[in-house]
């Protein structure tokens, strides 16, 4: 089911003239398992770059190892982000710049996208046309879409989160330099955290949560041989930090409420371990899993909507809806293992009046 979060991405392989992708197809799959852990949580809206009202120069690195690109008059639809992917030695990608002349709505448009904290000073937001995302050819990649690398191989996934935060600003933005102040990052979410010396990411060694454990923040600067850094706790908190809109824990569609819906996805997921659970699908821990904890974190913010509302762990309506959710789930055993585990935390669930629940697969 897909999310109904608004950022989706424009991959464009035009110009990785290297054949970067075309030589490593299954790349483009797990580039976009990576747009995904974005697209999935963030529900900012960005505005058009339409034709008209002036005329402007979207600019970005080559991702074939030339001199910056340049494209005239690029047209981004809403919601979109573009992003121009390819491959060559030591490449490594970022957002995009831009010249512009016109009318300052049509310059606004270019700037902010619409987010008004973008135009002000100090920056609070980010609202990019894109960027690019570049892979150094020369590394022994593992393109796997669920599992750490062989001890081999650097993760290809993880380099490719990288990149998409980098697009969205993490560590470029306006936003985030205003929140930098002698290499210390000071966040309302993340709280106050080291910055590496090349200004765009954390420094070595910061954590975050990744399902139940702590692992490197991924947003560090090494990424060493047979490990995945998934993105983490402390990386959304910066995202969060430099303007983007989040989904809370629990909303798997990113509508803004924790209801129903967002409980048939986490249970038509459930008990699924292959490392390649999204957001939409009820990974609300960023394991790549939806589990047990997932589930925990849906009910303690059952029935909620932004702004938050109390929590309560025992609403008759979960009890209601989860009876009817359990019909999705995938495996007959599901059914009995999570009542036992609901009861655990305070939650029974109750069957409505219609005789057996039929578990079936999708």
């Amino acid at each position: 089911m897909p999310a109904a979060a608004n950022i989706k991405f424009n991959l464009d392989y035009t110009y990785d003239t290297n054949g970067f992708f075309s030589a490593h197809p299954q790349a483009k799959a797990a580039l976009t398992l990576a747009a995904q852990n974005f697209s999935d949580r963030i529900r900012d809206s960005l505005i058009a770059i339409p034709p008209g009202g002036g005329t402007w120069t979207a600019i970005f690195g080559d991702p074939g190892g030339g001199p910056n690109k340049e494209i005239d008059d690029l047209e981004v639809p809403q919601d979109t982000v573009t992003v121009f992917a390819g491959g060559y030695p030591g490449g490594i990608g970022g957002p995009g710049g831009y010249r512009t002349f016109g009318v300052p709505s049509f310059y606004e448009a270019i700037v902010s996208r619409g987010q008004a904290g973008a135009l002000a000073k100090p920056a609070t937001d980010f609202g990019p046309w894109g960027g690019c995302a570049i892979f150094p050819s020369e590394i022994n990649w593992s393109f796997a879409l669920g599992a750490a690398p062989a001890k081999s191989q650097f993760d290809f996934y993880s380099f490719a989160i990288d990149q998409f935060a980098w697009v969205l600003g993490f560590g470029y933005a306006d936003s985030w330099k205003s929140r930098v102040t002698n290499g210390v990052f000071h966040g309302p979410t993340a709280g106050v955290i080291a910055v590496a010396p090349s200004g765009i990411q954390w420094v070595s060694g910061t954590k975050g949560v990744v399902g139940t454990a702590l692992q490197e923040a991924a947003m560090t600067p090494s990424l060493m041989p047979g490990v995945r850094l998934r993105f983490s706790s402390t990386d959304w908190a910066g995202m969060a930090d430099l303007g983007w809109s989040l989904a809370r824990p629990g909303d798997a569609n990113a509508d803004g409420r924790i209801d129903f819906t967002d409980l048939v996805a986490l249970a038509q997921n459930y008990n699924i371990s292959d490392g390649r659970r999204r957001w939409a699908q009820g990974d609300f821990n960023f394991d790549g899993n939806v589990d047990f904890n997932d589930l925990v974190i849906l009910a303690q913010n059952y029935n909620t909507t932004l702004p938050s509302a109390p929590l309560d762990l025992g609403t008759t309506q979960f009890q209601v809806d989860f009876a009817g959710a359990i019909t999705h789930l995938p495996e007959p055993g599901g059914l009995a293992a999570i009542g036992l585990m609901l009861r655990s935390i305070g939650l029974r669930p109750q069957r409505r009046g219609r005789g057996p629940c039929h578990l079936r697969r999708h």
